[in-house]
């Protein structure tokens, strides 16, 4: 009886091993990185790519996982505004726009007014920024004001509906803008995920809907899409994986390029908990958030 005893003790504490190896230490993920990386077959991370893409093999971390005081949690989506070459998060619940420098330091704070349930935003241009609405399915354009604590109204008449009658908590997550297009980007973060291209934004007529979800296919190591950016230097697509404690890149018309993970730096730290939103500065110095008020950086290094 104690033999039998001792052996479902042993099996209790391997499965409790096996379930905090995956859960907080993702090491399924991580052995199917590992298989991308040695496998020759793999169409990532190619050499041809450097010196033509962002190159994320290249970077790595100079801030992992400061906390940023002033803020508690629910922090979300993130973009660079580039007028002001200051970050611009969102948090979803209170409803609140921050602006942050680029070491993580709060700077300014907004109320949301009339939004709800805000998981993503993006930088439109001088001082327009989108908001994504994920349960309402919609995205608000509207004002980033200057000064601290000034609220952010939201106009019903600048919101744009991206799949009305749906209301579930699996909708749009993330968000990226190209100004040159005047396309958006958006993804749906699981089940299934998906990617659109949405266009005509800043004529604020009817806008144009692309689906753009097949691109995702290339990637089936990613169990989730939380974040997306738009590089505008390579016109390439920068994805944030979730659950997966990924960065991945992408091509113009979807194709693998470069990946990194998000993984820590050191034996002794925990990933990324919550990665929920990532965008890039001028220099193409690399921001990621996490719930629920982490800040990194990642630069690039010479090789």
């Amino acid at each position: 009886m104690l033999r039998w005893l001792s052996v479902l003790v042993l099996v209790v504490l391997l499965l409790w091993a096996l379930f905090v190896a995956v859960r907080f230490y993702h090491v399924d993920n991580r052995m199917q990185r590992w298989w991308m990386s040695w496998h020759p077959d793999s169409a990532w991370n190619q050499p041809r790519w450097r010196g033509r893409s962002l190159w994320l093999p290249g970077y790595r971390f100079d801030i992992e996982g400061r906390e940023i005081p002033g803020i508690e949690d629910n922090l979300s989506g993130l973009d660079f505004d580039h007028a002001r070459g200051e970050l611009v998060g969102v948090i979803n619940r209170p409803g609140e726009v921050v602006v942050l420098d680029t070491e993580g330091r709060l700077l300014r704070r907004h109320r949301l007014v009339g939004a709800s349930d805000v998981e993503a935003l993006a930088w439109l241009g001088e001082s327009r920024i989108a908001l994504l609405q994920e349960g309402r399915r919609s995205v608000a354009v509207a004002a980033l004001p200057a000064r601290d604590g000034e609220p952010i109204r939201i106009d019903p008449a600048r919101v744009y509906a991206l799949a009305p009658g749906e209301r579930d908590n699996s909708g749009p997550e993330g968000m990226a803008y190209d100004a040159a297009t005047d396309t958006l980007y958006v993804t749906k973060e699981h089940s299934p995920v998906a990617l659109h291209a949405i266009r005509g934004l800043r004529g604020g007529g009817p806008l144009a809907t692309t689906d753009l979800s097949g691109w995702l296919k290339r990637m089936p190591f990613a169990t989730d899409f939380s974040s997306i950016e738009f590089d505008p230097r390579h016109r390439h697509l920068l994805l944030l994986s979730d659950e997966s404690q990924m960065l991945m890149e992408i091509g113009p018309h979807g194709e693998p390029v470069s990946w990194r993970s998000l993984d820590a730096s050191r034996l002794d730290r925990l990933p990324a908990p919550q990665p929920e939103g990532v965008t890039l500065d001028d220099q193409g110095t690399i921001y990621v958030v996490s719930e629920p008020n982490l800040f990194y950086r990642l630069r690039r290094v010479r090789d």
